[in-house]
């Protein structure tokens, strides 16, 4: 009886607590009815969660290490179906038969959603940079902060600039690119058994590392030329730049495409380097840099604890919009199947994914991030494997390509087809488990060492250099296992 009467006792001084930190440390604001009630129906523990983000502690956000994670395990097999079984032959999906990409619609659509990083990485980075400049508020001290957080900002842009450069260089499967087939030096030494033709100009393509790196450092531009003449915590004014830049990247996108790449591609043959750089910086991450812009409005929406009526009303609205619109292009010019191989997508598939992106995103804010507690503590307890491979989805994308095809000439040899993959389901689906099962182990054992010495560690140690501030990110007990409510880190 005593036991209980000290637990009630307990519970109504914290509400007490709770209700001076609304009032005395920010009497702007009312107190969130919504945190009282779900505290009402809990206990002491999560009470003082509560408070906690109250105050803007930052978290996990799971869904961006849930979604990050899927898409590293959907392009490991991916790749090693594409890359090693039909050594990136567009003539397979030519030949294709079409009732196949009717039946595997869904796996099809997946395959173009390499934006899919770049609007992830738009939240991950305004939600971090808008929670490190929270404590700001009503001040004028944020400018020394802000530009800490743009140049960490920039050198992680620079740095995965240059990872995209180490990748075409030395990693990325063979793909054609401006008329021809292309070899990177260690993935095709190990495909051929000798040095492959390498050159220069395979360089000048973007790929997912790429559009991440130049569509940060434009999005930290603009976030910084935004928040430092004051307008922080005006996010309506906030949201309709973000969202206007967005959507005036993805609509001129295609024309720009269309009176440009032949000028690019012809500047890479005449070896006018300044102007085929310069192309390659303007031209590359085009339309993908919207998508970064679309995603930086979620991390602030969820960093302000904007309501989810609202941001499913703009996920779903303009969703169902850019579905609309698709669904129309389709119906009125036809799809074929080769389309969805195409770099850059057609204006028709651009929508479809960016649509779907947005719908997807709001419906995963809604059950992962504004749930109660115990759906949280679920969610986090039953995606650590997706979490895990997230932690380090910089350095399996890196060293996918060379594993994938070693990985592939030692099962060739050992099914007796060393110089021609058999395309039998029946080869084909052993082989992808088996990469699968791979990655999962390497990872596994991996997380022992605390995720040392690879890209994100290298990242992670000099923008933490550049920030003076040291990082959790890559610690397990702080990012995989602890409670989804105290899952933050110091850096994102």
């Amino acid at each position: 009886m005593w036991g209980h009467k000290y637990k009630k006792g307990r519970k109504f001084l914290i509400l007490f607590l709770f209700y001076i930190h609304s009032f005395l440390l920010y009497p702007e604001r009312d107190c969130n009815k919504s945190c009282v009630q779900l505290y009402l129906k809990s206990d002491f523990y999560w009470c003082s969660v509560i408070i906690e983000r109250d105050i803007g502690m930052k978290k996990r956000l799971l869904y961006v290490d849930c979604l990050r994670g899927f898409f590293i395990v959907y392009i490991l097999w991916l790749h090693a179906f594409n890359a090693v079984v039909y050594n990136n032959n567009p003539q397979s999906i030519e030949n294709a038969n079409p009732w196949i990409f009717i039946i595997f619609a869904p796996l099809v659509i997946l395959a173009t959603w390499a934006p899919i990083f770049v609007m992830l990485s738009g939240t991950a980075h305004a939600y971090t940079m808008h929670q490190n400049l929270l404590k700001y508020k009503n001040t004028n001290r944020i400018t020394p902060e802000l530009n800490r957080l743009l140049l960490g900002g920039l050198v992680n842009s620079f740095l995965l600039i240059c990872f995209s450069f180490m990748n075409m260089t030395f990693f990325h499967h063979r793909m054609p690119f401006n008329g021809r087939f292309y070899e990177t030096l260690l993935t095709g030494f190990i495909w051929k058994g000798s040095m492959p033709d390498f050159s220069i100009d395979i360089l000048f393509y973007t790929d997912a590392l790429g559009n991440i790196g130049i569509s940060l450092f434009f999005l930290h531009i603009t976030l910084y030329a935004l928040w430092r003449t004051g307008e922080l915590f005006d996010r309506r004014y906030t949201f309709r730049i973000l969202t206007g830049i967005a959507l005036t990247l993805l609509f001129i996108s295609p024309s720009l495409h269309r009176a440009l790449d032949g000028v690019f591609y012809q500047a890479i043959q005449e070896e006018r380097w300044g102007l085929a750089w310069l192309l390659k910086f303007v031209l590359g991450p085009l339309p993908n840099m919207s998508y970064g812009y679309l995603g930086a409005v979620f991390g602030i929406a969820l960093s302000e604890q904007v309501s989810l009526s609202k941001i499913r009303g703009y996920g779903y609205g303009l969703g169902i919009s850019f579905v609309l619109l698709a669904g129309l292009l389709m119906w009125s010019y036809g799809l074929k199947p080769v389309e969805f191989a195409q770099s850059p997508l057609p204006f028709k598939i651009q929508i479809l994914d960016v649509g779907l992106m947005l719908m997807l995103t709001a419906y995963l804010i809604g059950i992962m991030e504004y749930t109660t507690m115990e759906n949280r503590a679920w969610w986090g307890k039953y995606t650590t494997a997706l979490r895990r491979i997230s932690m380090v989805a910089l350095t399996i994308f890196l060293l996918e390509g060379p594993v994938a095809v070693s990985l592939g000439r030692i099962y060739m040899w050992l099914i007796g087809s060393p110089t021609e993959f058999p395309k039998n389901p029946l080869y084909i689906v052993p082989f992808i488990l088996l990469v699968l099962v791979f990655w999962y182990g390497v990872v596994r054992v991996w997380e022992k060492f605390g995720f040392k010495y690879g890209a994100e560690w290298l990242s992670v140690q000099i923008v933490g250099w550049v920030k003076k501030r040291k990082s959790v990110r890559l610690d397990p007990a702080q990012t995989l296992y602890l409670k989804p409510e105290f899952q933050g880190s110091k850096e994102k």
